[in-house]
């Protein structure tokens, strides 16, 4: 079937369209010219997937937002590059798009959605099982399109249902009044880089620590600084991308040190990082004489869930001001809040330039990730 390259009234790319239908190639992924895929990742930072596959892969077409939905990308390359794919650190979960079609949010939209599936070539194995993620105002719960098209499913190919471990996952996900129908590549989430030994109660997707680390313009060689490191994870994950980058974590918490110290052993990379214990707003008490950094990337407490909220204006301008004399002239900062005011109001006043801010999801809550330079 011929694929068309450009973008359709529906607003997805790549997609031949029949009797209302988008169906990008046949059966097997083995016969694919080019795959239309999916991916997932954290809203926000849908550019930095694309900016990630297009240096990794032979990127051949690329849509932040697919679906006008945040936190999904889509992406077209040749099949050689499939398994570079899963290499990416930007991305969650990998969908190989086989349909999508318009749906209503009406109950009759379940109908739409059991016709709709019925009507696409899906490869099975011997099991399967439908996932759905739903986005938008419907009449219906993701548990009802799942029970539609698994029915569907069932009535053409016969194939058994497998809740637990089924040999194909076929996602069917309605993002608004779309319906997006593809086999999920990927079992278990990409942000899972190795098993933790340690469970910080507040621990950052390392998805987002690449993110971060990326847009403070990280490279092999610099001094990579986190003051509020908890189990390490933005210390773990630089040294596991960038080469020869001298990595160090602060935390105030003992039982943090001890837990990040044996994160980066079950990561493998032990000997790369050096994590101290101390007071993020002292650090001329903590770091050794004489060293700066090039790049400070750190995720700053919300004070939320700790209920130190009070405390966070003293601790934010504390932190900054003892961090600004271990600055290197070109250093860059890169901090996570959700209190953005409070942030930039405290690190304009210290003497910091605001140079990039990005709105994130992180755990439900809107976040910011914010770019400084000191001025």
């Amino acid at each position: 079937m011929m694929i068309h390259a450009g973008v359709i009234a529906s607003g997805v790319p790549g997609f031949a369209v029949k009797d209302g239908i988008m169906n990008p190639h046949g059966l097997g992924l083995e016969a694919a010219e080019e795959h239309h895929l999916m991916v997932t990742t954290i809203p926000g930072i849908e550019d930095i997937v694309v900016e990630e596959a297009s240096e990794r892969l032979d990127l051949r077409g690329s849509q932040p937002r697919f679906g006008g939905v945040g936190g999904r990308v889509y992406l077209r390359i040749p099949p050689g590059d499939l398994q570079s794919l899963f290499k990416m650190r930007s991305i969650e979960h990998i969908i190989r798009l086989l349909g999508a079609f318009p749906v209503r949010g009406t109950e009759a939209g379940l109908d739409e959605i059991y016709r709709g599936v019925s009507e696409l070539a899906i490869p099975l194995g011997s099991t399967f099982r439908i996932t759905c993620e739903r986005v938008g105002t419907h009449e219906y719960t993701s548990i009802d399109v799942q029970r539609a098209a698994g029915q569907a499913v069932v009535d053409k190919y016969g194939t058994r249902v497998d809740l637990r471990n089924p040999e194909t996952i076929v996602r069917v996900d309605v993002l608004h009044g779309l319906c997006v129908v593809g086999i999920q590549l990927t079992r278990n989430s990409l942000r899972i880089r190795y098993p933790r030994a340690f469970q910080h109660p507040s621990a950052l997707n390392p998805v987002i620590a690449y993110a971060m680390l990326r847009l403070s313009g990280v490279q092999a060689g610099d001094r990579v600084l986190d003051a509020f490191c908890g189990g390490g994870t933005i210390i773990i994950e630089a040294v596991q991308v960038w080469r020869d980058i001298e990595a160090v974590g602060v935390d105030i918490s003992p039982k943090c040190v001890d837990g990040a110290r044996r994160n980066s052993e079950a990561a493998g990379v032990s000997s790369k990082v050096r994590f101290i214990l101390g007071d993020s707003t002292r650090l001329e008490s903590v770091l050794p004489r004489g060293w700066t950094a090039d790049r400070v990337v750190s995720n700053l407490p919300f004070g939320i869930r700790s209920g130190r909220r009070k405390s966070l204006p003293r601790i934010y301008s504390g932190f900054l001001a003892s961090l600004r004399p271990r600055l290197n002239e070109e250093a860059r900062v890169c901090l996570l809040t959700v209190h953005k005011g409070l942030l930039r109001s405290i690190a304009e006043r210290i003497g910091y330039e605001v140079l990039d801010s990005k709105r994130i999801i992180n755990g439900g809550l809107v976040a910011h990730i914010m770019l400084f330079r000191p001025s």
